[in-house]
């Protein structure tokens, strides 16, 4: 970028101090347009939840004999069962499914009809001292309304308007403010594209304020519903994808904040 350019850039950026509670406007509703769009992500299918599913456990008693490794191998060797879906170790002292006073296994089963092959598989293993068979009921999360994800939808579309619109007001004011030096520019002949870029670096960085703003809001409600399990029941996904969400949401907000200064910009017939 030659010093020419980095001279209108200086320039547009001081005529977009004169613009200040538009651009903040601007930057506001980029920011909810952001939010809006994180909405529709990440809320779920709306509709009544399933039907609750039983869930079949063996906690298999470890002998205190057995070392690490051959825990480790055990796991595994069960873990191939075709009737096993996953396994897990136990400390003493946890209580989840069972309280265990010595080390065990947790063996989740394909179905409860699989109980009595795995059972007597596991007895047949060096190292268990005992079997135990759970039952135990889960519930399925909480769903919200259908009409949730057409409300985020509509609030993507009216929030996506109004930014454009805000956007390219500002940078008509910021033009306005640029006054009679943008105005003999253009007469004398600078060639479009570079009196553009000015105003597209002055969108850059309304998006990257709302891009600021959103990741703001966004880190704060995922702080906040943290404390509620319920809400991470319903939205999961907020709270596994939060990093990338960030990074998505700063590029967004600059690429829709260059955008506004490409709309918005006023050009030769404006000023003819």
């Amino acid at each position: 970028m030659n010093r020419a350019v980095l001279f209108l850039v200086g320039e547009g950026l001081k005529a977009a101090r004169k613009a200040f509670p538009r651009l903040l406007a601007w930057a506001l509703a980029l920011a909810l347009t952001l939010l809006a769009g994180t909405a529709l992500l990440v809320l779920p299918p709306g509709g009544r939840p399933g039907a609750p599913t039983t869930e079949a456990l063996l906690l298999a008693t470890l002998s205190p004999q057995l070392s690490e490794r051959e825990i480790n191998e055990l796991a595994w060797e069960l873990w191939a069962l075709p009737e096993v879906v996953q396994v897990s170790f136990r400390f003493p002292g946890e209580a989840d499914p069972l309280p265990v006073e010595e080390r065990a296994l947790v063996l989740l089963l394909s179905q409860p009809a699989q109980r009595g092959v795995v059972q007597e598989a596991l007895m047949e293993r060096p190292g268990i001292t005992g079997v135990r068979y759970l039952e135990r009921t889960l519930k399925p999360p909480p769903r919200l309304p259908a009409l949730a994800r057409v409300l985020a939808l509509v609030g993507v579309v009216l929030a996506l308007g109004l930014t454009l619109v805000l956007g390219r007001e500002s940078v008509l004011a910021v033009a306005k403010g640029w006054g009679k030096a943008l105005r003999l520019l253009l007469t004398a002949g600078v060639a479009e594209s570079t009196l553009r870029i000015p105003f597209l670096v002055v969108g850059a960085v309304v998006g990257l304020v709302g891009g600021a703003v959103y990741v703001g809001i966004l880190w704060g409600a995922i702080s906040w519903a943290g404390h509620y399990p319920q809400v991470r029941e319903v939205v999961p996904v907020l709270f596994q994808r939060g990093s990338l969400a960030t990074g998505l949401g700063l590029a967004v907000g600059i690429l829709l904040g260059v955008v506004g200064g490409l709309v918005g910009f006023p050009g030769r017939r404006a000023h003819s």
